[in-house]
This record gives C-alpha cells, sequence and structure tokens, in this order.
C-alpha cells in the first residue's frame, strides 16, 4: 500500500532520518574503534566502567546502523512489520542510551578515585615489560606531568622502580623533552636519574588525566542527545507511518 497526502511526506522523511541514524552508526563504530586504538592506554587508569566505553560505543553503533538500515527498507517499501520493528528497536536503544547516560553520571563524582587508585597500583607493580610501564609511560608523556599527584610519588610507591637505599629516580617518560624524544616501546629512563627538577615534569598525572577525560565525556554527552533527540523524532514518524499503513489495510 501506499501512503497518501501528508504520509507520503512522513514516508521519506523518515527515510531520510534512517539514511542519517545510518551514518551514524557507522561514525559510532569508527569514533570507537579510533578511540579504543588511539586511547585505549589511557583507559587502563579508569576502571570497567569507562574502559569498556569505546566498545560500547563500537556495539552500539553497529545496532544503530542495522536499525538505520531496517528503518529504510520499511519506510521505502511501507512494511508495517518493518517499520514496527524499527520502532521497538529503536525506542530500546534510546532507552539503553538513557541508561548508560545515567550511569556515567552517577560514577562521575567516583572517577578521581579510581583513577587514583589505578595508577597508583601501576606504580607498585611497576616493571619494565608489563603493559602497565606502557600505559604510564605513554600518558606522563602525553600530558607532560610525572607520577600521581606529582614527582615524588615514584619514590615511595614504586619499590619496583626505586629499590629501598636507593637514589631517587624518574622514568624517562617524566623529562621536559619526554613528548619528543622519549620512546614509549624502548624506553630511556637516563635523563629521569636522580630526579633532577630542572629537567623534569613535577606536576602529577592525576588531574590531567581526569580534566582530559570529562572533558571528552563533555563531548560524548553532548553528541549523545543530539542523537537521542533525532531518534525520539524518528520513533514519532514510525508512529505515524505505522497508523498510516495500518489504516490502508484497514480499509480495503
Amino acid at each position: 500500500m501506499e501512503a497518501k497526502g501528508g504520509m507520503q511526506c512522513i514516508k521519506y522523511l523518515l527515510f531520510a532520518f534512517n539514511l542519517v541514524f545510518w551514518i551514524t552508526g557507522l561514525a559510532m563504530i569508527g569514533v570507537g574503534a579510533t578511540v579504543k586504538i588511539a586511547f585505549g592506554d589511557y583507559f587502563d587508569f579508569t576502571g570497567n566502567a569507562f574502559a569498556s566505553a569505546p566498545v560500547f560505543l563500537i556495539i552500539l553503533g553497529v545496532f544503530v546502523s542495522i536499525i538505520g538500515f531496517l528503518g529504510c527498507c520499511g519506510a521505502i517499501k511501507e512494511n508495517y512489520c518493518m517499520v514496527t520493528t524499527f520502532a521497538v528497536l529503536l525506542s530500546l536503544i534510546f532507552i539503553l542510551e538513557i541508561a548508560a547516560g545515567i550511569t556515567g553520571y552517577v560514577l562521575r563524582n567516583d572517577i578521581e578515585n579510581v583513577i587514583d587508585t589505578a595508577m597508583t597500583d601501576f606504580m607498585m607493580k611497576w616493571t619494565n615489560t608489563t603493559k602497565g610501564r606502557l600505559a604510564f609511560d605513554g600518558v606522563q608523556k602525553e600530558f607532560e606531568c610525572c607520577g600521581v599527584k606529582n614527582y615524588t610519588d615514584w619514590f615511595d610507591k614504586s619499590p619496583n622502580f626505586n629499590p629501598p637505599n636507593t637514589t631517587r629516580n624518574v622514568p624517562g617518560s617524566c623529562c621536559l623533552n619526554a613528548k619528543t624524544e622519549f620512546d614509549v616501546k624502548n624506553p630511556n629512563d637516563t635523563c629521569g636519574l636522580n630526579a633532577d627538577t630542572t629537567k623534569i615534569n613535577q606536576e602529577g598525572c592525576l588531574l590531567k588525566l581526569e580534566d582530559w577525560l570529562a572533558h571528552n565525556i563533555l563531548i560524548i554527552g553532548g553528541a549523545g542527545i543530539g542523537i537521542a533527540f533525532i531518534q525520539v523524532v524518528g520513533i514519532i514518524f514510525a508512529c505515524c507511518l505505522m497508523r498510516s499503513i495500518k489504516q490502508e489495510y484497514e480499509v480495503v
């Protein structure tokens, strides 16, 4: 059955919205994968709730893409079953996004304690061969910081790096020139020997990493609100088209 009049307009608007959903889903997959690859080490310090965010984004993107494709087909073919399925699935995705947003909001005050605990644990277990070294060096190099709250954390929180009764050193990633000269995959700690404060970053990484996460969470949250609004409009259009298709069948 073909929709008539205003419903014909709704049909093509719904198709356009679903095309946007499909593209948005692909974008979410791309962003999630990029964040996971480029910033995966940072999430090692944020606990499971925050570390799983990129994976959640990828999975959500896959579902959004599938739902968008389903909605496009349902709108063009004016298939009541497909449009209904689209509306139901889109509503479930919307509810899931709301739940994720609430979870993130509730956990926002815990992020400092989570990062502090994780970073301190990494320092305590520090060795040259652990993934923790790679992650910690990456953070110290990128954010130009040293230790958790300041560079002296390396003196009493990392017995493997600074054994008792030895000189006080910091990793090479703490050095002022680390951003351009330090290689996280082939670390050289020479410039951090004796922790010369004229050659190293003294500020800790905790607040810098927390600020970075807060900034990016705000961006993701803003984008999520925009996507959620579009989804609500899509659900409304789908319900209108469903009603039109059902009425056409009832007339016949």
